[in-house]
């Protein structure tokens, strides 16, 4: 019995020994944050990269519709991507002055999942779909989800942000301005 209360004294201790460990970190960790800041978040799509309409295409045949002449805003999303989620909403709302079709959404993911959220995205947006591994989003070089961006008429890229709620900034609706009617 002596031996078994030795063993579990033991283990209490190595246990004990890692939650000091932890809190250690933890509050290193935290010091540097509240001494530096937050990181900004980086915009992965390189401002004056170009990002054609007619590259604009799914692993499954989509495309882009852009028939109109004009500024296009091009969206990356993906399904596994809780914050591209929380930003539909935000999406569509800061999309709602701008006359279509001029919003595609690029929707990463495969399988129901994949279908369900680019239905979603279609009921105000051009969808294209592309699989894990699309030579688009390497191309373009998209690795912060989600990603939007604004596009003069051959594709060149003008702004870049990951959050919704600036589509609505006057940097993004500046170009779709002459295209609204009053």
């Amino acid at each position: 019995m002596g031996t078994l209360a030795g063993v579990a004294l033991l283990f209490s201790l190595a246990a004990l020994a890692l939650s000091f460990a932890v809190a250690r970190r933890v509050t290193v960790v935290l010091k540097h944050i509240q001494e530096k800041g937050t990181p900004k978040r980086q915009n992965t799509v390189e401002i004056g990269s170009v990002l054609s309409p007619s590259d604009l295409v799914g692993s499954d045949g989509s495309r882009f519709r852009n028939g109109k002449a004009g500024p296009f805003i091009v969206a990356f999303l993906s399904v596994e991507c809780s914050g591209c989620r929380a930003q539909v909403a935000e999406l569509k709302k800061g999309i709602i002055r701008v006359p279509g079709p001029r919003l595609v959404s690029v929707v990463l993911g495969e399988g129901e999942a994949a279908e369900s959220f680019a239905s979603e995205v279609a009921s105000f947006s051009d969808v294209v779909r592309v699989g894990y591994g699309s030579k688009l989003v390497s191309d373009v070089g998209v690795t912060v989800w989600p990603s939007f961006v604004l596009c003069d008429e051959a594709g060149k890229v003008l702004r870049s942000t990951g959050r919704a709620d600036e589509l609505s900034s006057q940097e993004f609706s500046a170009p779709f301005n002459e295209l609204i009617r009053p």
